[in-house]
């Protein structure tokens, strides 16, 4: 038997190294000379050496990077107006801030280093000093589980408290406001394309989702859901709809009057207890009470609400269509489905992700368009595809590019090799739009919804219009923040130029698309590199006559075995 004071020592040590894990997890060291050379090696580039957002490479990117000396930070798991706590730091620094240029480093910089880091930043605003005490965590108490119900109710909220105004109808950012938002430096700002979580800065999950509604974002548009956000304030639901009914009568009685004014005059309190709280007044026990009851109400609807926003997008970014995901091209027999047919509904789209253009001047390093989803039917004689991108904004060449003297639109351009290269150690012509190898393209413009434009090129800046355009059939649509674009083409064609395709052939793919109101003109887009797709092989009516066959000869040869041992035995 194992001697109990060496456990009962064992335990107290297991104890004390948590506790020291614990302490550090939480707490930055001390600002070092180590933190300083760490920042300005790794940091300083992007937010400068005195941390106030303007380094070199900060007039490129969008959303500008963060300016520390301003205490404003958007991802936290604090309340609203309060510091985020020394783990917020860490874990932004950790695992960046996915949909914008910050990066993670994780793998750049060791843990410690990471720790310097965040004990340095703290440097460059005197409130991390003068805050006595710590900030107000977000209280995830009372969170309510994710169901349909819920999802239901949220939806509900999401129009009731304006989202729509900025995220649009169905939450890709294409609101009517969308265009118009700045921060709280006067730079542009969009809002989150709520149907892409894997961008979501600061977590995807339904709690990290609600600290957003409860923190707000600092320094940008998206607000806290504090006093003034929710409606009736202060009252709890029944209450809340009892005002509503005497609200909505026309003529109220002087009983009624005076249970509306009682109503009006709780809302005032919490109200103005919210506003206390904010200047960092001290609330009495009784008053902090009553603030926590009013803010019972709006913790459940925010749980409800981020059920919904939860409910928007899939729960991890689709893997790109490469190996088992590659798009495959499904054969049918007779007419091929149109735009809206809902025999695309069966098939699963392939995602395609894209990144900004930053080879060749003019670059592209701030890209709002991320991927595009492709599905595709062929029969006998033709193939279609329908292809599918967010935009937060419709932009159709209304707009002049200052530098260039060319309408700023919304585009895509679907790029494959003249001749398909044989074998996967082929080469292939350059992804940029070709080179010495030339490519062959289909050029859609927002402008012109119902035409696709063959190009054959030798590099970007080396494009031609075939003079001999086939016989393509497209069709383009935008609904809520997203394009639909549906092109059918012959398999064969008379032109050498062109694409010929046949099953069983994997075919290289690759993409190019312009956001009009990003400023994306010529070469400033966002790309591809090369994929696949492959029209799959019909399957032979062979494989049902060849089992019953084997079947029947399998049968025929054990009849003979059993012939040839009997004669033997007799």
């Amino acid at each position: 038997m194992v001697n109990r004071n060496v456990v009962t020592l064992l335990m107290l040590v297991f104890g004390l190294l948590c506790a020291v894990m614990l302490v550090h997890a939480q707490n930055a060291p001390e600002a070092s000379e180590r933190g300083k050379e760490v920042y300005e090696q790794s940091c300083a580039h992007c937010h400068g050496t005195e941390g106030r957002g303007d380094g070199s490479a900060a007039e490129n990117l969008l959303p500008k990077p963060r300016d520390f000396t301003r205490g404003l930070y958007k991802i936290r798991s604090t309340e609203s107006g309060q510091l985020p706590t020394d783990q917020d730091l860490f874990d932004i620094i950790t695992i960046g801030m996915p949909g914008s240029s910050m990066p993670g480093w994780e793998t750049s910089l060791s843990a410690d280093e990471r720790w310097e880091v965040v004990a340095y930043i703290k440097t460059f605003y005197n409130g991390f000093k003068e805050s006595e005490a710590p900030p107000r965590q977000i209280s995830l108490e009372g969170k309510i589980a994710y169901s349909e119900q819920s999802v239901e109710t949220g939806k509900e909220l999401y129009v009731e408290l304006g989202c729509v105004e900025c995220h649009g109808n169905v939450g890709r950012g294409d609101g009517t406001s969308a265009p118009t938002l700045t921060d709280e430096w006067g730079f542009q700002t969009w809002p989150a394309n709520l149907a892409q979580s894997w961008n979501f800065r600061g977590g995807a999950d339904t709690e990290a989702i609600f600290k957003r509604f409860i923190g707000g974002i600092a320094g940008s548009p998206m607000p806290a859901f504090e006093g003034d956000s929710f409606l009736h304030f202060g009252l709890s639901v029944e209450e809340s709809k009892r005002l509503t009914e005497l609200e909505n009568k026309d003529e109220m009685t002087e009983v009624e009057e005076t249970e509306s004014e009682k109503f009006y005059e709780k809302m005032d309190v919490a109200v103005d207890l919210a506003l206390n709280r904010a200047e960092g007044i001290e609330l009495t026990a009784a008053e902090q009470q009553t603030y926590d009851d009013a803010m019972k109400v709006v913790y459940e609807k925010s749980w409800h609400l981020a059920n919904y926003v939860k409910s928007l997008a899939p729960e991890e970014r689709p893997e790109p269509a490469i190996g088992k995901n590659v798009l495959r091209s499904q054969y049918v027999q007779g007419e091929l489905p149109g735009m809206e047919d809902t025999a695309w509904e069966v098939l699963q789209s392939r995602h395609f992700p894209l990144v900004g253009q930053v080879v060749i001047e003019p670059r592209q390093f701030n890209p709002t368009i991320d991927s595009v989803n492709i599905k595709s039917f062929y029969n006998d004689t033709e193939v279609a595809f329908l292809f599918m991108w967010d935009d937060r904004t419709h932009t159709t060449g209304d707009e002049i590019d200052e530098s260039t003297g060319k309408p700023l639109e919304d585009a895509l351009a679907i790029q494959f090799p003249v001749k398909v290269p044989q074998g996967p150690t082929a080469p292939k012509p350059y992804f940029l739009w070709g080179g010495r190898l030339p490519v062959y393209l289909w050029h859609w413009k927002a402008s012109a919804p119902e035409q696709v434009v063959e190009i054959t090129a030798k590099g970007i800046n080396n494009a031609e219009v075939q003079a001999a355009q086939g016989a393509l059939q497209a069709q383009g649509a935008y609904t809520d923040g997203q394009y639909k674009l549906w092109v059918k083409r012959a398999l064969k064609t008379d032109d050498k130029k062109d694409l010929q395709l046949e099953p069983g052939v994997f075919v290289p793919i690759a993409f190019s698309a312009w956001d009009g109101a990003n400023g994306d003109v010529d070469t400033k887009r966002v790309v591809s590199s090369w994929y696949t797709f492959v029209l799959e092989p019909v399957p032979s009516s062979r494989r049902f006559v060849y089992p019953p066959l084997i079947a029947v000869l399998s049968l025929g040869l054990l009849f003979g075995l059993r012939a040839v041992v009997q004669r033997r035995n007799s």
